[in-house]
């Protein structure tokens, strides 16, 4: 970067940082009910600095900036990158990731931002939890810790998946109080093993929504508390349908007459007689299971030729495959039936146009915001654009990953 181009681009971001105050100074006290605890230990940490926050809800990046008095980089995905105005985006100081994939341009971004003073930001739990519950650290977290040499704060969001669940398109108001941590000091890292720093980071960053609630017991203002819930509770405790399950309100419920209603505190209230959990991360735990089992006893059916050689693991009618090269905008290429094979992934309708996808070929699969299945295939970014808001991407995730790794046990990956 020469110098003209460095003056304008800190002199754009701080511009911009500026303007984002004053905005988020308007919205986050109407939409956001926030708290800062412990702030203190930012402020008194000199020079540039690294925020692992955990990860509850997309206005997580809005709620630290507008209580930083200065810049912060932050990583985020490409896919963030394409869905909103590219250039915008980063001059504002974003630097792009590849979802899942070891990036070069983001560890040299990040260096570079370090080397001008920034503090930078990265989620290390690579994307928002579905339950509530902390997500596991991405191993390359602890190495990138290392490797820049500065403090490292952790902010803990408690309340924010409760506020904007990660299946919902709508904020509930509540209550977020955010909790800094400095958990270890620039000179230290020197010294310190890898297992040392991300043991620290695991602690630092374990933390249960619900379990929270349950002591604080915050009301959640808001009459559709149940809405798309379906995105991640994609299949029903009673019948054990997939993709049954729908929502109105504050009630999830499904065809067959199972029924969940969702209190003024965010809890679960199960029908009497009726399956049940403890938690609804347990339910979510439960299904995937269910699901991958299904998926083994289809494959293991069709080889032993009890079934259908070639079964359909998953479908979804009426799914449009989008196509997008890095932070470019996705562009439609069909739209069908979108079919999970043992080998493939197929959309199209019978007698049209269809497009086959190699599973060997793909990557990174991962589900984009509350329902966009994407993934890597042949460099380019792919995704699953389902037909309405109540069509499940997350089950597509569980799948894919489900029969990758027995796919992988058997050797067939």
């Amino acid at each position: 970067m020469n110098m003209i181009k460095k003056i304008l681009f800190v002199l754009i971001n701080a511009l911009m940082n500026l303007i984002s105050k004053f905005v988020l100074g308007v919205v986050i006290p109407i939409k956001l009910n926030v708290r800062y605890k412990n702030i203190k230990v930012v402020y008194s940490t000199r020079g540039p600095f690294m925020f692992l926050p955990n990860h509850t809800n997309q206005w997580d990046p809005f709620i630290l900036c507008f209580a930083m008095l200065r810049p912060i980089r932050w990583v985020a995905s490409d896919g963030v990158i394409r869905d909103l105005v590219k250039n915008l985006i980063i001059w504002g100081g974003v630097i792009p990731k590849v979802k899942g994939q070891s990036d070069m341009i983001t560890i040299e971004g990040l260096k570079k931002a370090v080397s001008m003073g920034y503090p930078v930001g990265i989620f290390p739990e690579g994307e928002q939890s579905w339950d509530g519950r902390s997500k596991e650290l991405i191993p390359a977290t602890a190495k990138l810790v290392r490797f820049l040499k500065v403090p490292v704060i952790v902010p803990i969001f408690k309340g924010g998946y409760l506020t904007k669940p990660r299946w919902s398109w709508q904020i509930r108001r509540t209550r977020i109080d955010v909790h800094f941590t400095r958990i270890i000091d620039g000179e230290e890292i020197k010294t310190m093993k890898l297992a040392e720093i991300e043991r620290r980071i695991n602690e630092a960053l374990k933390h249960d929504d619900y379990e929270w609630q349950k002591e604080n017991m915050v009301p959640i203002h808001s009459r559709k508390r149940a809405e798309h819930l379906e995105l991640v509770h994609y299949l029903c405790p009673s019948c054990e349908t997939v993709g049954n399950m729908k929502s109105k309100g504050n009630t999830l419920f499904c065809s067959c007459g199972y029924k969940v209603e969702i209190d003024r505190y965010g809890f679960f209230q199960y029908p009497q007689g009726g399956p049940d959990f403890d938690s609804p991360g347990s339910w979510v735990k439960w299904q995937d299971r269910l699901l991958v089992l299904r998926i083994k006893e289809a494959l293991d059916s069709g080889t032993a030729g009890i079934g259908e050689a070639d079964p359909v693991l998953l479908r979804d009618p009426d799914v449009t495959l989008m196509k997008g090269e890095r932070a470019k905008p996705m562009k439609p290429i069909v739209t069908g039936e979108a079919r999970l094979y043992r080998d493939r992934i197929e959309v199209g309708e019978t007698g049209g146009e269809i497009i086959s996808l190699v599973l060997k070929e793909t990557s990174a699969a991962n589900t984009f915001k509350q329902q966009k299945f994407e993934f890597r295939y042949e460099k380019n970014q792919y995704r699953l654009q389902q037909p309405n808001r109540s069509a499940s991407g997350y089950k597509w995730e569980v799948a894919y990953n489900g029969l990758r790794k027995l796919l992988v046990e058997r050797g067939e990956w």
